[in-house]
């Protein structure tokens, strides 16, 4: 998965995109560090995300999934999460019938233009929000965990908080 991709500890040539961080689906790091990814934050460096699986059962399929960060915070100057989306859900493009299919009905049937969006964690968790664009109707959420990989486009420096003003109560 993204082989065009440089480790920030042994960058390629030719590629702007350098790996921060790669953890399991339970968050646990398994290549580069969170503090690195919170530097490219900080530094003001972009992100991607990647994820993705593969079933087991047949039909067996593979997907693989890499998206630009929209939004980003950084929690306890630790964690980081990141919004991504909107995205049309497309079940035809990741190989499911277009007939009468179980998920169609989960992703609010067949009639329906749905988009989706999702707010990932370093501690693995993934959650998408499934809803119709034009008007806002909520679909379907779907909390999940995958093993993902966050990249940035630039070598992170800024270590220290962008902001040090005090939180008021409920923030």
């Amino acid at each position: 998965m993204l082989s065009a991709c440089q480790h920030a500890n042994n960058p390629e040539p030719g590629s702007p995109w350098l790996l921060m961080l790669f953890h399991d689906s339970q968050g646990q790091v398994l290549d580069g560090t969170e503090a690195n990814l919170v530097k490219a934050v900080r530094s003001g460096c972009q992100l991607r995300v990647a994820w993705g699986g593969s079933r087991t059962e047949p039909p067996r399929r593979s997907v693989e999934h890499v998206a630009d960060v929209k939004w980003i915070t950084v929690r306890d100057g630790e964690r980081v999460q990141a919004q991504i989306g909107d995205f049309l859900i497309n079940l035809v493009a990741l190989g499911e019938p277009e007939e009468d299919h179980p998920r169609r009905q989960e992703f609010g049937g067949t009639q329906k233009v749905i988009n989706w969006r999702a707010t990932l964690k370093t501690d693995g968790t993934f959650d998408a929000v499934w809803f119709v664009p034009h008007s806002g109707e909520f679909i379907t959420r779907r909390p999940q965990r995958y093993p993902m990989k966050w990249f940035a486009d630039c070598h992170p420096k800024i270590s220290s908080p962008l902001f040090s003003v005090p939180l008021s109560a409920g923030e």
